[in-house]
């Protein structure tokens, strides 16, 4: 059973009220069916949902057992990449969205650059499979049906060069003619929006279209990695004020933006955290979200930077599946990566973990090695487990069930492989 119960107990050993949202309670007499409390729609769903298992797996407690249970973070999201030349199928995504309410997460986001059909921008996504208004107001709807909140995801300032590659967009670069990049060399054009009145402007019309289309009330703005900032069209400025002013000048324009169309920012906290003494200046009303994929990041380090800040209850922790840059995944580094964030994240007052799926270079992966990071991270939001333990079950439990395959030993088998490789870098297959 992937969420063995916190709690076996002859009484109730707590108020209702005291159990952490979507939590819940059953309650086993004499009768078939036991009774079911909670506080959110979204735990009697899980309470139903493990009653079926109990049966299913003929493991009811005895008459006058009292059970209880509740997740170890409020917010339990998964992020899907879309913007790396592979995007799913409606009905894929319905297939992994049911999947994600199995494994309790309550949080969806899809991460785009450019894959969203903007009315006015056609060069950008024409040959990208984009979703339309009208996709995203299905999945949305089917997200909340079962108790997802698929929460919009639009990169605001690095990883825009789907965009400015365009001659009609290279006026918001910040780099318009390109630059030297320190990895791969000479960039022909810009990856990042020069933070300008255009870019703002520019970043505020595409927030008018998309957002409506999502009943969250908050947005992701992104902000990571902008690796020209300084390099062009902002250069004096940095030079005159620093690079981190002139990054949270321009950020919090765009939170600004957020506010106005009635969302809630978040952002990654990469940037921020080159500079430690300026997220005391944040705003308390976004939500940093802290991301590292290695084994030993240095979640320890970073997450009470924000719980000393004033930021504990609003923080997330972000650790990834590692599959990118590879055909199987890099199981031992996320096994690690996974479990150390979600420990730091508790310990430090973060109230949500948010798994990424990234495809960077192209999507080399196939679909089901997403799937032993999936289990871990309900494993790690959740708990009831050690993260990785038994997934080769609870992925064919979870992804195949009925079809009497067993995939999960072969999945987790491919996942290993990298662990016995040289690693010619970070999040790199041999």
């Amino acid at each position: 059973m992937l969420f063995q119960p916190k709690k076996f107990s002859a009484k109730c050993s707590t108020s209702l009220d005291q159990i952490p949202k979507d939590g819940f309670r059953l309650t086993f007499d004499s009768s078939e069916s036991p009774k079911i409390e909670s506080l959110t729609p979204a735990g009697g769903f899980y309470a139903r949902a493990l009653f079926k298992e109990m049966k299913r797996s003929d493991t009811v407690p005895e008459a006058g057992t009292v059970v209880e249970d509740w997740p170890d973070f409020e917010q339990r999201g998964f992020m899907l990449d879309i913007s790396r030349n592979r995007v799913p199928t409606m009905a894929w995504l319905k297939e992994l969205i049911d999947s994600l309410a199995r494994l309790r997460y309550n949080e969806f986001q899809l991460y785009s650059e450019h894959t969203f059909a903007y009315r006015d921008h056609k060069i950008i996504w024409q040959d990208a499979s984009p979703f339309k208004a009208a996709d995203i107001r299905e999945i949305d709807a089917y997200c909340l049906d079962r108790h997802i909140e698929l929460v919009p995801n639009q990169n605001t300032f690095g990883h825009m060069e789907r965009w400015i590659k365009f001659a009609p967009y290279s006026h918001l670069a910040e780099c318009p003619n390109g630059f030297e990049h320190a990895h791969t060399g000479v960039m022909p054009h810009g990856l990042t929006l020069c933070p300008s009145p255009e870019s703002v402007a520019f970043v505020d019309s595409l927030f008018e279209e998309l957002l409506p289309n999502f009943s969250s009330g908050r947005v992701n703005v992104g902000g990571d990695e902008p690796i020209e900032l300084g390099l062009g069209r902002s250069k004096d400025r940095v030079a005159a004020e620093g690079r981190q002013k002139v990054y949270l000048d321009y950020l919090n324009e765009i939170f600004a933006l957020a506010k106005k169309h009635g969302r809630r920012p978040m952002a990654w906290a990469d940037v921020i955290l080159e500079d430690p003494s300026v997220v005391s200046q944040l705003s308390k009303d976004i939500t940093p979200v802290i991301w590292g994929y290695e084994a030993d990041f240095p979640f320890a380090e970073q997450c009470p930077i924000f719980q000393e800040a004033g930021f504990s209850g609003n923080f997330y922790v972000a650790p990834g599946v590692g599959t990118w840059f590879s055909f199987g995944g890099r199981m031992d580094v996320a096994r690690s990566n996974i479990a150390l964030a979600a420990q730091e994240g508790k310990r430090n007052g973060a109230n949500g973990l948010l798994l990424t799926a990234w495809g960077d270079e192209g999507y080399h992966q196939p679909w089901p090695a997403l799937l032993p990071g999936l289990v871990m991270g309900a494993q790690a939001t959740w708990g009831g487990e050690q993260v990785g333990d038994n997934l080769p079950v609870h992925i064919d439990t979870n992804f195949y069930q009925g079809s009497g395959a067993k995939h999960g030993q072969a999945i987790c088998d491919l996942g290993e492989i990298d662990g016995m490789l040289p690693q010619p870098r970070l999040f790199e297959s041999f």
